[in-house]
């Protein structure tokens, strides 16, 4: 089997050369071969591959600057590309507020 930790993850993408506009983007990786995930950007309908050491897991990085993780409303949004849901929460700031999480998912 191969090792591929960060398949179905949300990942942020970072130290990209050929690419630097994707640097800190997010997205979910969709599969991993070849040495690459093809990940699936969030917002944009753009699916990219990447080498694993270009990926860190969006839970994580989140953590560690101390904000607060996404509601799984927005998460689920952001996966089925619903990208008018996802600004909407990230307008009103992400705290799960009606505008955030109260919708029909």
């Amino acid at each position: 089997a191969v090792d591929a930790p960060l398949l179905g993850q949300r990942v942020v993408l970072g130290g990209l050369s050929s690419r630097p506009e994707l640097n800190g983007q997010r997205g979910v990786a969709r599969s991993f071969e070849g040495g690459r995930y093809a990940v699936a950007l969030e917002g944009g309908g753009e699916s990219v591959r990447v080498r694993p050491g270009n990926l860190s897991p969006a839970a994580a990085e989140r953590a560690s600057s101390g904000a607060a993780a996404a509601p799984d409303a927005v998460v689920t949004a952001a996966e089925r590309g619903d990208e008018a849901a996802v600004l909407s929460c990230l307008d009103s700031g992400g705290r799960g507020n009606a505008t955030c999480g109260g919708g029909a998912v």
